[in-house]
């Protein structure tokens, strides 16, 4: 067997990254009789695509024989980093493609010299985890991921609308407040985007959202703020949202509000880490 080569990615790569990545998870899912994480082809191509044309998200990808048989990529656009999505070809997953590229992330972010590094596992993949684990993963947090449309819950007071620049600076001393960091940038695109939501009670500002889904993240200064976001979402895309299980409150709104729990998953980080002081919804990076 030949050596195996990690190279940086380039936006070219998406077209067989996304590929690889929607038949990485498609084969885990199928064999554990889970939903697929990346959801269709065309959904993981539009995902890779999107992650290599946005600057601050570098990406890797490992090849043999001139071929490529994984890839990895992670956000750099904070002081932590979010590693994912991982994906390795089915048919090359036990040739140590996975551990390569992890390793060389790593290498990378210790060489940046950043604060900590994270990323959010699927569960029931015992090999992720324990590779993960080896490598100096930390388990911080068991994540409960619901989807489906949220019947009649309103907190009184609160007030949801589009997020505007001008708000960026509030948001992220929110994010400061409950995570000891922000996530400027990423919250700065979204906005950009025109994804991003506000939460406003008493006329100020309580919590944000990047938008609703599996790739957004949502901080509040209470359970209120980031249920009063939720309730006003118009779709969850992707497999759902990812939602704290420790948190009671939210937990118990989702079952109440009709959602259906569709997998767990798990916060894992190298690194600086707070506990959170409030209300927060990760994002499938961190």
């Amino acid at each position: 067997m030949t050596e195996l080569q990690i190279r940086e990615a380039t936006p070219d790569d998406a077209g067989i990254c996304g590929r690889i990545m929607f038949d990485a998870f498609e084969a885990l899912a199928t064999r554990h009789d889970f939903p697929i994480e990346a959801g269709t082809p065309e959904f993981a191509d539009f995902q890779i695509t999107a992650m290599l044309a946005t600057d601050g998200i570098y990406g890797l990808v490992a090849e043999r024989d001139g071929r490529i048989v994984g890839s990895a990529l992670q956000d750099e656009r904070g002081k932590i980093v979010g590693i994912g999505p991982v994906a390795v070809d089915p048919g090359a997953a036990d040739a140590g493609a996975g551990r390569a590229l992890m390793e060389a992330l790593l290498a990378r972010s210790e060489e940046r010299d950043v604060a900590g590094v994270r990323l959010v596992q699927t569960a029931y993949n015992y090999r992720s985890f324990s590779l993960y684990a080896k490598l100096g993963f930390s388990v911080r947090e068991l994540l409960s991921v619901f989807r489906g449309t949220p019947r009649g819950s309103v907190i009184p007071g609160a007030v949801v609308r589009s997020a505007t620049p001008d708000q960026i600076a509030g948001c992220d001393e929110i994010c400061r407040q409950v995570h000891g960091h922000d996530r400027h940038g990423e919250l700065q695109h979204w906005v950009d985007v025109g994804t991003a939501r506000v939460v406003e009670r008493g006329g100020r500002i309580t919590g944000y959202a990047t938008g609703f889904g599996y790739t957004w993240h949502a901080v509040g200064e209470t359970d209120d703020d980031v249920i009063a976001l939720l309730a006003g979402a118009e779709e969850f895309t992707g497999l759902g949202f990812l939602v704290p299980s420790r948190n009671t409150r939210l937990m118990a709104w989702c079952f109440d509000a009709g959602l259906q729990l569709v997998q767990q998953s798990t916060l894992m980080t190298i690194g600086l880490y707070n506990e959170p002081r409030g209300a927060w919804l990760p994002s499938i990076g961190y």
